[in-house]
């Protein structure tokens, strides 16, 4: 019962109270709250005096009892348990640890007929191992373990060896871990096999020989280098060096092909940023590394069709010349990231608010397994592809087996030598990795993080530090809220439930760009997947010719013109794994008006489309035909007679404007993009849209995700998958320097329910508000459910550290 002084104008005292009602472990369980209204305002100036003087002497009190009390607070609660690590073996879906990697590369080491060596020890031509990953147990074993306490599924190894010696890319399942015994080869019948040589990622044996092959002919063109481009050049260099960039993928314009384009930015902070006019084309195709040769230059807007030649035309006058100035001091700084330009407000550097957990975590983290608010899922990092869910529940059933991230794509456009074939999948990008978050910056100061381990194109396994958060979120926004009037003297009641809502997160670099892998569990029942784009654009040097790809940006250079596209698969089961999909469309309906006889009157009305195979089961969205995308299960209903269903809303959606009908289309390697949602049955030869390989060879891809469609199989009451994809069209502006930023730049999905629960979930939820008023009355009942009402404790603080490495063990 707190008192407050509130005089009116005849100098009554009035009393403003508010009551609290506590439970019986001393929690607060309502509150009642007088708000008695005054009269007009005016007065006697003696009791106005007194209460401003009065006024005063409260508020130096306060902060005296302020400065007292703060000693005395005590540290936030931990919550509930965290243990990053868990005890005993790796759960189903859990990546492999250092121990199995090692086992898994240690036995194919000693398979003698496969003739494998360290990759330590290995030549270009020599067999050795690319990659070591798990390799996922069929979903009926997994469900049998995980439904009807059947055995835990055997875990294994999916080893992929680069067997040059034989020109084959050969993958084998090894198990079981962590003592394996046995080794099958795998080629699953969703994918070509066996997987040609030429798609191979270019790793550390053959970039260094194709690094030297343009070495030997950079020699030739140092001079011209360093006289176009103010000093900069390849080979000794100083602190004057220009980059030779592996920019062009897919290499070449026809199946088979290894060309490779390189070129020349200044070795700058942000070097995505300081193209230069121009690159030189290798030819790495032979087996023979010593048959590798520069097969093109490019300079200035000309091309000569070998180094020898170019120079001869240089020398002889008959080259278009080029110089451009290398940028310093403050007019450098626009790749940088050090604070540059205007100051933003307020001038004084202020702290930006920090979230705060008054009781400790109200999520549970064992291993790779998650529970929060009545969500349970475990996760896990693949190398090849990105960020995993599986058994991803809700109040204990489960509505996804396997969500997962499969591919990115980013389609660039330009006549430039580096841009006219760039069409990049990321899983083919040996330079991509899920690198250590930043405490405070990447995640907030709350977050619980993890350490990652993978071995790709490395001797063994590799720890990153710290690459994948989770924490909490307060949202900023209602979950859902409702002020009601009484139409009289206010409201008659308010309730209202703030949208905190749990976040994983990995953030995911390739090259130039950042990829921020949000998954979001809200408190209503629904999932959504967000990604978020930062990090450096590509760019090439600006010439006018070029001007309907990019506009001229900083340091004389453009960023072109290109579209993100995002591939999901999401393995959903609802009221278990025999499922249909349909579309509810919403369509226009022409009815006689009930009221005016013989006039027409237009509305919509909504229709339900049931797909029967995988051919009518895909979406190329059309603005004209809105309509839902629901999955449910014929023999599951809700207590209304509906069927029990959850939906897939798309918020990032854009069309993939490149045609599929030339003969040598580059889009086959990521069929995927046409479509923004397809269905198709699940299969365990179909785990994924893409493949590591389709990148090299994208006119004949490894994975052809079109297949999986044109086979045109029954989807009514089986298992299935939507393979959702995300898009959006960039066009590079001058805000874009020194680098994209998030804001904008989202993309969604959500994964909601459509009758799955007689009534939201979040109805359940200890921190609803809940006011309520008689008209008339002074009296404002307020109940919390238990709920504290403020936070008294102070936050942990973690000191910042940053180690950006990563570790081989």
């Amino acid at each position: 019962f707190w008192p407050q002084a509130n005089m009116d104008e005849d100098g009554q005292d009035k009393t403003h109270a508010m009551m609290t009602e506590m439970d019986d472990s001393g929690r607060p369980r309502a509150a009642v709250v007088q708000s008695p209204r005054g009269k007009s305002p005016g007065g006697s100036l003696v009791w106005k005096v007194a209460t401003g003087v009065l006024l005063l002497v409260c508020i130096a009190l306060a902060v005296a009892l302020g400065v007292v009390v703060a000693g005395d607070v005590k540290p936030c609660g931990t919550g509930m348990a965290v243990e990053v690590v868990a005890n005993g073996p790796p759960g189903v879906f859990n990546d492999l640890t250092a121990e199995e990697i090692k086992a898994a590369r240690d036995y194919m080491l000693g398979v003698t007929a496969l003739g494998i060596k360290p990759l330590q020890e290995a030549t270009f031509y020599d067999n050795y191992i690319y990659s070591v990953e798990l390799h996922l147990p069929p979903k009926t074993e997994a469900l049998a373990y995980l439904d009807n306490n059947g055995p835990l599924p055997v875990r294994q190894a999916l080893v992929t060896v680069y067997a040059n010696s034989r020109l084959a890319i050969e993958q084998y399942v090894v198990g079981p871990l962590p003592n394996p015994t046995r080794h099958s080869t795998y080629a699953p019948a969703g994918r070509k096999d066996p997987i040609p040589w030429h798609s191979r990622n270019p790793d550390s044996k053959e970039t260094t020989l194709r690094d030297e092959v343009i070495r030997q002919a950079t020699k030739q063109i140092d001079s011209i280098l360093a006289e176009s481009f103010d000093g900069y050049k390849h080979n000794d260099c100083g602190e004057r060096c220009l980059i030779a960039m592996d920019s062009a993928i897919p290499r070449g314009f026809q199946s088979g092909e290894r060309l490779s384009w390189h070129r020349f930015n200044r070795a700058m902070e942000g070097f995505w940023l300081h193209p230069l006019p121009c690159a030189i084309q290798s030819n790495h195709s032979d087996p023979d590394h010593t048959k590798w040769q520069i097969l093109q230059v490019f300079y200035n807007e000309q091309y000569f069709p070998s180094i020898d030649d170019f120079v001869q035309q240089y020398n002889s006058g008959n080259v278009q010349k080029i110089t451009v100035t290398a940028p310093t001091g403050d007019a450098a700084k626009y790749s940088s990231f050090t604070k540059h330009g205007s100051p933003q407000h307020p001038s004084q550097p202020l702290r930006g608010p920090e979230l705060i957990e008054p009781d400790g975590r109200r999520y549970k983290v064992t291993g790779r397994h998650i529970e929060y608010m009545g969500w349970s899922f475990d996760w896990r990092v693949a190398a090849t592809s990105g960020p995993h869910l599986f058994d991803v529940r809700m109040n204990g059933e489960r509505i996804i087996y396997e969500l997962a991230m499969k591919e990115i794509g980013t389609w660039y456009s330009g006549k430039d030598p580096t841009m006219i074939t760039a069409q990049y999948v990321d899983a083919g990008l040996p330079g991509g990795g899920n690198y250590e978050l930043v405490r405070g910056i990447d995640c907030p100061t709350t977050a619980t993080f993890f350490d990652t381990v993978n071995m790709l194109g490395a001797e063994g396994p590799v720890v990153y530090k710290n690459s994948v958060c989770v924490f909490e979120l307060n949202t900023g926004i209602p979950l859902r809220r409702h002020y009601e009037s009484n139409y009289f003297d206010g409201h008659w009641f308010y309730g209202g439930l703030v949208d905190n809502a749990l976040v994983l997160r990995t953030i995911q670099t390739v090259g130039n760009y950042d990829f921020v892998h949000d998954f979001i569990f809200h408190q209503n029942g629904v999932l959504e997947v967000k990604a978020s784009l930062t990090g450096y654009v590509q760019s090439t040097y600006y010439h006018s010719s070029r001007s309907d790809y990019g506009f001229p940006a900083w340091g004389g250079n453009m960023a072109n013109l290109h579209q993100h596209f995002f591939n999901y698969k999401v393995d959903l089961d609802v009221g278990g794994t025999a499922n249909r999909f349909e579309t509810v469309d919403i369509t226009v309906d022409n009815i006689e008006n009930p009221q005016r006889p013989g006039e027409r009157h237009y509305l919509t009305r909504f229709q339900r489309n049931q797909k029967t195979t995988e051919s009518q089961a895909t979406v190329q969205y059309d603005f004209t035909q809105p309509k839902y995308y629901n999955f449910y299960s014929e023999t599951a209903k809700n207590r209304f007679g509906v069927h029990r269903g959850y939906r897939i809303q798309l918020n990032g959606i854009s069309k993939n404007l490149l045609p599929k009908d030339q003969g040598a289309t580059m889009v086959n390697g990521g069929a995927w993009v046409d479509y923004q949602v397809a269905v198709t049955r699940r299969k365990e030869s179909e785990p994924s849209s893409s493949s590591v390989f389709n990148q090299n060879d994208m006119y004949d891809p490894v994975v052809n995700f079109q297949s999986f469609i044109d086979d045109d199989e029954n989807i009514v009451d089986e298992d299935l998958v939507a393979w959702v994809t995300l898009s959006a069209h960039h066009i590079p502006h001058s805000e874009d320097f020194p680098s994209t930023a998030t804001p904008a730049n989202q993309l969604q999905f959500f994964i909601r329910p459509f009758h799955f629960y007689d009534q939201d979930p979040s109805a359940g939820s200890s921190n609803i508000v809940l006011m309520t008023r008689s008209p008339g009355s002074s009296e404002n009942y307020v109940d919390r459910y238990g709920t504290p009402e403020m936070a008294t404790c102070e936050p942990k603080h973690t000191p910042f550290s940053y180690d950006g490495r990563w570790l081989n063990v």
